[in-house]
């Protein structure tokens, strides 16, 4: 059962799960939704390449246009993020613990509409051959539509990602605020707090790598996970019991936090990769992983990056006047 409890402004954005039989399936169901919508994207990309490498267009094939080379390279990036989402997803469940709902919700997220993206660049790249039946691909628009939909949809369970992701945070700041009205014996645990407020302001989260090939990227990772701690205490100190209402906000934090896990994920495949080519004294270790992972993860800083500054304190005003004129006005534009 989901329940959004009240017992203060910090615990008002806790969603309390109680996970039973029935949720367990769908946290099962949304990890099978990883593995599918990979196997699916593979087969896009695969039809993709070969369609753009014979389709010739003004004198040349469709593989030597940069668009379409974005549009490939961008389906190879996901699938590789997908590939790596699942497999880091499921090993979670399988190693016993069972505290996993977060990370399917996010999974399911990411692939279905990583998915949806790819199955349109493949249409747009086939164009109006596309929608001929003895193609696969009208009938893959309409099939994996339902993906958004199914075992929870995209919209909910970005209200849930968000939410109990910030549980922990809400929890300790309302500890805090606690011990601010009687500080003096509370002295111990300001000054842990402080202590580590100030730690986090002039070191970033680490993100341990075992390849040298991967330190710039674990750098700038963790400096991502840092400002985006950062940002999520902001919000709810200043949001408090209203962050339950500002959807608009749970989706930008919720982006942001799949982006995080996805691009944690790609990493420690990549990683694993790596080593395993080191020990079979590979000549050009990673290869093809390599490019993929790199450019998913460089894609990944920038829609982080951009998504976090959308959800800034400031800027929510002006992203909430916008939604709401349709409704005042009766759905007149």
């Amino acid at each position: 059962m989901l329940l959004a409890t009240g017992l203060g402004w910090a615990t008002s954005a806790v969603l309390v799960w109680n996970a039973g039989p029935a949720l367990t399936v769908l946290a099962f169901g949304r990890t099978t939704f990883g593995a599918t919508c990979t196997g699916a994207a593979k087969f896009c990309l695969r039809r993709a390449v070969a369609h753009a490498r014979t389709r010739v267009q003004f004198g040349q094939p469709l593989a030597a246009f940069e668009l379409v080379k974005e549009k490939l390279a961008s389906m190879a990036a996901s699938i590789f993020a997908m590939e790596a989402c699942t497999y880091q997803t499921a090993a979670q469940i399988d190693s016993g613990t069972d505290d996993y709902m977060l990370e399917t919700a996010m999974l399911k997220v990411f692939a279905t509409e990583s998915l949806w993206r790819i199955v349109h660049d493949t249409f747009q790249i086939h164009g109006g051959m596309a929608y001929f039946t003895d193609q696969p691909w009208e009938r893959m628009m309409r099939d994996h539509r339902i993906d958004l939909i199914g075992e929870g949809a995209n919209d909910v369970l970005r209200a849930f990602v968000a939410l109990a992701g910030m549980r922990d945070v809400g929890l300790e700041l309302q500890g805090i605020l606690q011990a601010l009205r009687s500080p003096i014996g509370n002295l111990g645990r300001l000054g842990t707090f402080a202590a580590r407020r100030l730690a986090a302001l002039l070191l970033a989260p680490e993100v341990p790598v075992h390849s040298s090939l991967l330190e710039e990227d674990a750098i700038r990772l963790g400096r991502l996970i840092g400002r985006f701690g950062n940002q999520v205490q902001k919000l709810l100190r200043h949001h408090q019991d209203e962050i339950l209402d500002r959807q608009y906000l749970q989706a930008r934090i919720a982006e942001a936090a799949i982006e995080l896990y996805v691009s944690c994920c790609v990493l420690r495949l990549l990683d694993r990769l790596l080593r395993k080519a080191e020990e079979e004294h590979d000549a050009a270790p990673g290869g093809h992983a390599l490019v993929a992972g790199r450019h998913y993860l460089a894609a990944a800083r920038r829609r982080t990056g951009t998504v976090m500054s959308v959800a800034a304190i400031d800027s929510w005003p002006c992203g909430r006047r916008v939604p709401r004129c349709p409704h005042r006005q009766g759905g007149r534009p």
